[in-house]
């Protein structure tokens, strides 16, 4: 898994590219589990297929916009399969990548920082005069400064499980990518009060909410049926959410 870039600066696209190879001839891989991408907002999902003599290529490559400064550390992409050497089922897992997105590049940097120190020797230079003044007028009276009271910060609430769902499916439905349904997927088992690689059993033993259940057998349905199914399952999926999130 390799990005284009690792270093980006704020409001510029980075791609994110999870390449796989298979020892046979398949039309698709979709077993492949992309990763969790953080903040950053998903604009697309590319899938390329390349045969060759017993073995294929899949580049599935992640458009994202970074929406806050800072490092982010994206997981690899996975795919549980049966290995071909044990014959046991194993999770094969790609490399993480690091991408830092700077607040403003150097030159602005530099510039600011420029500024700043013209500013602050500005503001020196009055201080000096301030206290020039201040010492010829031995007979004024002094002043005190009053701090202004500042009103606390409110405490905003940790996002509900029921949110998560919420700001998942409204990416599914701006871009509905088989990496936007595995993220809406996820947020659903966890709406379900299980963890991740949970089954349908266990959230319908974890909760008692039909309805849930009801949007999480049909995400499993758009995510791994046949291929003319997958469709009806989508939109089965759409339609039960939108009556659930009310």
């Amino acid at each position: 898994m390799r990005a284009d870039s690792t270093a980006v600066p704020l409001g510029a696209d980075v791609h994110l590219t999870i390449h796989v190879r298979v020892r046979e001839r398949v039309a698709a891989l979709d077993e492949l589990i992309v990763p969790e991408v953080g903040t950053m907002h998903l604009l697309g999902d590319e899938r390329h297929v390349r045969q060759g003599p017993g073995f294929t290529d899949i580049d599935e490559t992640l458009t994202l916009e970074p929406v806050e400064a800072g490092a982010t550390l994206i997981p690899g992409a996975y795919l549980d399969a049966i290995d071909g050497r044990t014959g046991k089922p194993t999770r094969f897992t790609a490399n993480g990548v690091r991408i830092a997105v700077a607040a403003a590049d150097d030159k602005a940097g530099g510039m600011l920082r420029r500024v700043a120190l013209v500013l602050l020797g500005l503001l020196v230079a009055t201080m000096g005069i301030v206290l020039a003044a201040r010492t010829l007028q031995r007979r004024a009276p002094q002043r005190r400064a009053v701090a202004a009271a500042r009103d606390p910060l409110p405490v905003l609430p940790a996002p509900s499980p029921r949110d998560a769902v919420r700001e998942a499916f409204a990416t599914y439905r701006r871009v509905p990518s088989r990496a936007a349904l595995g993220r809406l997927r996820a947020a659903l088992f966890a709406a379900s009060g299980t963890r991740p690689g949970s089954t349908i059993r266990d959230a319908a033993t974890a909760t008692a909410d039909a309805q849930l259940i009801v949007a999480l057998r049909e995400s499993e349905a758009a995510m791994f049926a046949a291929p003319g199914a997958r469709e009806v399952g989508a939109d089965e999926l759409i339609e039960t959410l939108e009556v659930w999130l009310q």
